[in-house]
């Protein structure tokens, strides 16, 4: 160094100090060189997260916010989903096969008042690894600021209420404590009365339990049970025989059907006029039999002149005894005296 000129001597200096420089800004900024893969998470509020914030697992972090970027709610073409903010995170590749698709992103703290990063929770082993520059839906951090903020605007509504209503509800509380009061009296006044009560409740619960076990008994008694099974065994037997009618019955609509289908549209206009015939022959049938029972009823009551014939007796033995006399005196038919 002795033999060195000062201007050489200032150079080293220079070119230590520049090293020296250098070291500390990689050291202190967090630079790293190994290789990354991109993930992008959507959040409708990640908190305090900044870019160059960590991203860990666990404890150990692997890798960094690289970006953040406001979407307002855009609609992703690729995802179909909607994000006011999209976070670009930059993580290690070593780490990227054990990241998988159902891993969950949320937004955390290494303490109270510490830095906010973003951890990974990994996911199953049995899906797939999470692709490189795939979208995923992370989980907002609980917002204490709007907690605090809510509560402060209830606090506040609270005590303008009671500032506002101050004699309204020492009215109330007031009444309150007549009401309680009174009640107190009440009860103190009619303790014997309300004593009787309770035990008259307690008597009508014992006597309720001994109805019910009674009854519980009753129905699973041997009768009862005889009884449903006899029900039981007609309804197998019912419906035993009513199988094959249902059956028949099935057959003879589907044959009925079949024969329908066969029967042309011609056919099946003139079977209706055949029907129509039939029913028109039916009524003119039962019109005539009408008639015919009431001549009947005619001749049997001695109305008209078949009726005098066949009903009257005198008349009947007038014509037995000339057949009679006939019989004998055939003569008479060709002489008359």
């Amino acid at each position: 160094m002795k033999g060195l000129s000062l201007e050489i001597r200032v150079g080293l200096l220079v070119l230590a100090a520049l090293g020296l420089l250098v070291s500390f800004v990689f050291t202190l900024g967090g630079f790293d060189f190994s290789a990354k893969y991109t993930v992008y998470v959507d959040f409708d509020n990640p908190g305090s997260i900044k870019p160059g914030a960590p991203v860990q697992i666990g404890s150990l972090k692997v890798g960094s916010v690289d970006a953040i970027e406001y979407r307002g709610g855009a609609l992703d073409p690729r995802t179909g989903t909607r994000a006011l903010i999209r976070v670009k995170l930059a993580i290690d590749q070593s780490v990227r096969d054990t990241v998988h698709e159902d891993a969950l992103f949320y937004v955390t703290s290494q303490s109270l008042l510490g830095e906010s990063l973003i951890a990974i929770d990994p996911g199953s082993y049995e899906r797939p690894v999470l692709a490189e520059d795939a979208v995923v839906v992370g989980v907002d951090p609980p917002r204490l600021d709007l907690a605090m903020a809510l509560a402060y605007e209830l606090l506040d509504n609270m005590v303008g209420l009671f500032r506002n209503h101050r004699g309204q509800l020492k009215e109330m509380l007031e009444n309150l404590g007549g009401i309680l009061r009174s009640v107190n009296q009440l009860l103190t006044e009619h303790r014997p009365q309300l004593a009787r009560i309770i035990q008259n409740v307690e008597e009508a619960t014992g006597e309720a339990s001994a109805l019910m076990n009674t009854a519980r008994e009753t129905i699973d008694g041997a009768e009862v049970q005889r009884t449903l099974a006899n029900i039981d065994r007609t309804m197998q037997a019912v419906a035993r025989d009513i199988a094959p009618i249902m059956i028949a019955v099935r057959e003879t609509t589907t044959k009925a059907n079949g024969v329908l289908d066969v029967i042309g549209p011609d056919q099946q206009l003139q079977l209706q006029n055949t029907i129509a015939d039939i029913s028109q022959l039916t009524r003119t049938a039962q019109g005539t039999l009408g008639d015919a029972q009431a001549i009947v009823s005619h001749v049997r009551s001695g109305e008209g002149t078949v009726g005098a014939l066949m009903m009257d007796e005198e008349l009947y033995d007038d014509i037995q005894e000339m057949l009679r006399d006939l019989k004998h005196n055939p003569w008479k038919l060709f002489w008359r005296e």
